[in-house]
């Protein structure tokens, strides 16, 4: 494991971490702050941050109003409605393809300064969801790592989650249970899930960013009360990992066409190297190109046995 004031071990990021504990040692849970550099010191330290300031009133409504009518929308689907949605916690997948007003959260200033200081500039997103809850609950999630499919000898953030906080985020209503320093155990207590005894519930109000870092163990709480407790996850991943949502078949063309080039980027519709390539019939600015950063271009066609030509199919 690297040292304290040592770059992550990726070296795609100036992210240090604190310094690596010799036992699994709980830490408390850090207070809200208003400030990156509080945020990035608590994401260092603690392994999570409650981060307040990057949504207005105004905004945090719109929010709120877009994410129910999209849960009603889709309950409405009766038998073609997706897995889960008569749940008393509803959630909601792939969040590009219903709205602006969500694609926008990817390209908040406060997603690109966080995000960038656990994972690099070349981040992805990995998936983008949301959730509400329309009865109460009774059990927990389990707890878990977000970058679970990582060697637990990883001594870096590979993952990270970022939570946009529509209500006043209380354990009555469900709020996450963690376990802040979780990240700089000991890589042997980080494969089997330790007792929830060492967990404590997050309280933050609405407006808050919580975010933490892939390696954090966490489970959402139970929501005893009913209360909705609305909320938005941008779930982010270092450039060379798989994306939670398969973007190149399940996002939209017009999302595509009307995205801005970081957008584009942070979908991973951008090389990174020699990966996520499209192979097809020659587009316009193919030819001669070599491993490197270039906006993804779809091909008109994909090439099968004896040179027959099958049209690439989008979504509208």
């Amino acid at each position: 494991m690297s040292n304290a004031n040592e770059p992550a071990s990726h070296r795609q990021t100036g992210y240090t971490s604190a310094l690596q504990m010799d036992s699994p040692e709980v830490l408390p849970v850090p207070g809200v702050c208003s400030t990156f550099e509080q945020a990035k010191s608590d994401l260092a330290e603690y392994g999570l941050c409650l981060f307040y300031g990057a949504m207005t009133n105004t905004h945090l409504e719109e929010l709120r109003n877009a994410l129910v009518a999209q849960a009603e929308a889709e309950r409405k689907l009766g038998e073609l409605a997706p897995l889960g949605a008569f749940d008393p916690h509803q959630l909601m997948w792939n969040m590009v393809n219903k709205g602006s007003i969500f694609t926008d959260l990817i390209e908040s200033n406060s997603v690109e300064e966080l995000g960038s200081f656990l994972l690099g500039k070349d981040f992805l997103i990995s998936s983008i969801t949301a959730g509400v809850f329309h009865l109460p609950t009774t059990e927990p999630q389990l707890l878990h790592r977000d970058q679970g499919q990582v060697p637990a000898t990883v001594d870096f953030p590979a993952a990270a989650n970022v939570f946009w906080l529509l209500d006043d985020f209380t354990p009555e209503r469900g709020s996450t249970w963690v376990i802040p320093g979780s990240h700089r155990w000991p890589s042997e207590h980080l494969v089997k899930a330790p007792s929830r005894k060492l967990a404590t519930q997050v309280s933050a109000p609405a407006g808050t960013l919580f975010v933490f870092d892939g390696r954090i163990w966490h489970g959402a709480g139970a929501n005893t009360v009913g209360h909705p407790r609305r909320h938005i996850a941008n779930f982010l991943c270092l450039p060379w990992m798989r994306q939670q949502e398969n973007w190149g078949v399940t996002c939209r063309q017009a999302v595509l066409d009307n995205a801005s080039s970081l957008l584009r980027r942070r979908l991973g519709m951008c090389t990174y190297g020699a990966l996520g390539m499209m192979n097809g019939t020659q587009t316009e600015s193919s030819s001669g190109r070599t491993p490197g950063k270039h906006d993804i271009e779809i091909p008109k066609y994909i090439i099968g046995e004896g040179g027959e030509l099958f049209p690439v199919q989008r979504v509208p």
